[in-house]
């Protein structure tokens, strides 16, 4: 199939044509064909059965991802990100902290309860996971429990003051 001539193309098409044409020899010079001994190592010319090429790595980190998400209000999408971090290990403990927090926004405290206990189970030197299970237990309508929480938070961390939203 055969281009029609430039005179009956539009004058951006003819622009983009000669922006192309001009740029094919400069990448031929900057990007030259790979040497026959490379081309044989990646086929693997020396070894007989179909090459496999490795899949490329997902780059995105779901933990970076999550957190990413929940930080612009996509609560829905945070918790999606850090779902998928908990499918390849479970027992992390900010991809709990981080599906809570997301819970708790979205309204479920019972829930939220749930990741803030499981990410203490996994790092119960951390102050934030109490704190942040105190405040589910308070919307829970729990307060001699989220008092507890507050108070153990505050033992292993007592800059977590700027936590509580009843003081």
């Amino acid at each position: 199939m055969t281009r029609p001539p430039n005179r009956r193309r539009p004058p951006w098409a003819r622009r983009l044509d000669a922006l192309t044409g001009g740029l094919l020899p400069l990448a031929r010079l900057l990007l030259p064909r790979p040497a026959e001994g490379a081309l044989s190592t990646l086929a693997r010319a020396d070894r007989p059965g179909p090459v496999e090429l490795p899949s490329p790595p997902d780059l995105r980190d779901p933990l970076e991802e999550g957190r990413a998400a929940f930080a612009v209000g996509r609560y829905g999408e945070a918790l999606f990100w850090f779902g998928q971090l908990l499918e390849g290990d479970p027992r992390h403990p900010w991809a709990h902290h981080g599906r809570a927090d997301a819970l708790l926004l979205l309204g479920d405290a019972d829930g939220a309860a749930i990741s803030y206990r499981k990410a203490a189970e996994v790092q119960p030197q951390v102050g934030l996971h109490a704190a942040g299970l105190a405040n589910a237990l308070r919307a829970l309508g729990q307060p001699d429990e989220a008092e507890e929480a507050w108070r153990r938070a505050l033992r292993l961390d007592p800059t977590l003051t700027w936590m509580r939203p009843d003081r």
